[in-house]
């Protein structure tokens, strides 16, 4: 049987093998007449995608399928998506990965709309090492709508995803879209079973209710052990927004 974890589910396979599932969807962005937020269709697909290829990457899993669901026509709608998501899959280095899809022939819409679904496989080992207390940091500043469009020369991407995974003492990486970065630090606070949020001084200069469109922000957990050693490693513009403690008993 699955289980879900997060906004991910997760399929034993075997002993060995788990398969992960992550998702998004888009509407009312676009090119068509009736779109809220217009821009060209290429890139709303990209970011589109961007999300679920975050939550997986940041779990520790690796990507092996796309399927996109438009909902629209596929000249010009539905190619137009399928060169966004080939676009974003070879910024991740996933290019090899096969990309599959359908779309609306049947209809005539007025407006854009899209969801994916990416498939990845990960070794079933414990999702992550028990903690007393992390240090939880931010990456990124929370875009959504046009906000995005205005700033996409300054949202993180793949590369420095990958270099936080690399940083000593990070324990856990969490993207945080539509529901907020105070949403997303309470799933960090639940998952490692502590019971103390304690706010350090970039919370309150933060909107943290605010949402973060197609993922603009991740939270980056952090063992209090190593973060004098995180803080001397890592140089990408982090903001640290609070530590965690208290083993829940």
């Amino acid at each position: 049987m699955g289980e879900q974890f997060r906004d991910l589910t997760i399929v034993p396979l075997s002993s060995t093998i788990e398969m992960v599932i992550a998702c998004d969807s888009s509407a009312g962005i676009g090119e068509k007449k009736a779109d809220m937020v217009a821009i060209d269709t290429a890139t709303m697909s990209a970011y589109s995608l961007r999300v679920p290829l975050l939550e997986l990457l940041a779990y520790g899993a690796k990507p092996v399928s796309v399927v996109d669901t438009v909902g629209n026509e596929m000249e010009p709608t539905g190619a137009a998506v399928i060169k966004g998501m080939r676009a974003e899959m070879q910024r991740a280095d996933l290019s090899d990965i096969p990309l599959n899809g359908s779309t609306e022939d049947n209809m005539v819409t007025q407006t854009t709309s899209v969801g994916v679904t990416v498939i990845g496989i990960r070794d079933r080992s414990p999702k992550f090492s028990k903690q007393t207390a992390m240090a939880v940091y931010c990456l990124g500043t929370p875009y959504v709508g046009e906000e995005v469009k205005k700033h996409l020369d300054e949202i993180f991407g793949y590369q420095e995803l990958r270099q936080i995974q690399q940083t000593t003492g990070v324990v856990d990486i969490l993207p945080v879209g539509s529901k907020g970065m105070a949403f997303e630090v309470e799933q960090l606070r639940q998952t490692h079973h502590l019971n103390q949020v304690i706010h350090a001084s970039d919370w309150k200069l933060l909107d943290m209710e605010k949402s973060a469109g197609p993922a603009t922000v991740l939270l980056i957990a952090v063992d209090k052990r190593k973060q004098i050693q995180f803080e001397k490693e890592n140089v990408l513009p982090v903001k640290r927004l609070c530590d965690l403690e208290g083993a829940a008993i």
